[in-house]
């Protein structure tokens, strides 16, 4: 009778304490990995803000779960590209940085904000950048719950522009006052180009590099050169510069004309156009 007593006590004894170890098992995994935002590939040098991505990450089973997810950079918080690497950052609201390409998260109603920042003014060729961030899941206890793989790719796309700056920018017309043979106008307005890649600009003349009499079209003509940035263009032909990026984002490049000797013209007005345009190469 007595033995009977002592093995129902510590059958009892054995269900009290197993029974709180089965339940505190976590079997949360990951649900969902959402692109909710996306400014990556309209990225320039010149806007005042950084640039950003957003995901959100969500898991399910995790019901009485404390959980911590770890998520690393394959190439240490840089998007790596053709012609550069370019750092960027990783933050949440709900986060621990614990190295600049490692972030611990915890998560509120099962899931989670991942921001990844290019910050303003960094140089950016364009070109195609990629990253692999690793996540992992862990309990409260450090156990290994769960991993992904998310892949980055981002297009930044070529962005090109052209202003003029300087002397009389308020027109398209450029008044050389008095036409005197041999004679160098540097009181002209520079040409301002803003790119994130190798470009090419053309110049040409549609008088083929001749200043015309505005009456007497087919009797009176000034031959001139354009200087461009120290370097003398005949205008004869469309005359075509390319430009490497090499981390510059923006070029000035000054203008100046010089007229060729002439003698016996008419008097009046001589004028030409001279267009300037842009491209994007090797995209």
């Amino acid at each position: 009778m007595y033995n009977k007593k002592v093995s129902l006590l510590l059958g009892g004894l054995a269900l009290f304490i197993f029974t709180p170890l089965i339940h505190a098992q976590c079997a949360a995994r990951f649900d969902k990995v959402e692109h909710i935002y996306d400014d990556f590939e309209s990225y320039h040098a010149l806007q005042q803000v950084d640039s950003k991505k957003e995901l959100r990450i969500s898991v399910i089973n995790d019901e009485s779960c404390q959980l911590q997810l770890v998520i690393t950079s394959e190439n240490q918080a840089q998007l790596k590209g053709q012609f550069q690497s370019v750092p960027y950052q990783m933050q949440s609201i709900q986060s621990q940085l614990v190295s600049t390409s490692t972030l611990k998260l915890s998560f509120t109603n099962s899931s989670t904000i991942l921001s990844l920042l290019i910050p303003s003014g960094t140089p950016i060729k364009a070109g195609v950048y990629t990253d692999r961030l690793q996540m992992k899941l862990y309990d409260q206890g450090s156990k290994l719950l769960d991993e992904r793989e998310y892949s980055i790719q981002e297009n930044i796309v070529p962005r090109t522009s052209l202003s003029v700056l300087g002397y009389n920018t308020f027109s398209n017309t450029i008044n050389l006052g008095e036409l005197i043979p041999g004679k160098e106008y540097t009181m002209l307005p520079s040409l301002q180009v803003v790119t994130n890649s190798d470009i090419q600009l053309s110049v040409s003349s549609d008088n083929n590099g001749k200043l015309i009499h505005s009456l007497y079209r087919d009797k009176y003509a000034i031959n001139y050169s354009l200087d461009l940035a120290g370097s003398w263009l005949e205008l004869n032909n469309v005359s075509q510069h390319k430009f490497s990026y090499s981390g510059q984002t923006v070029y000035l490049l000054p203008l100046k004309i010089q007229l060729n000797d002439f003698e016996r013209q008419a008097a009046g007005e001589y004028s030409d156009i001279i267009r300037f345009q842009i491209s994007p190469l090797n995209y």
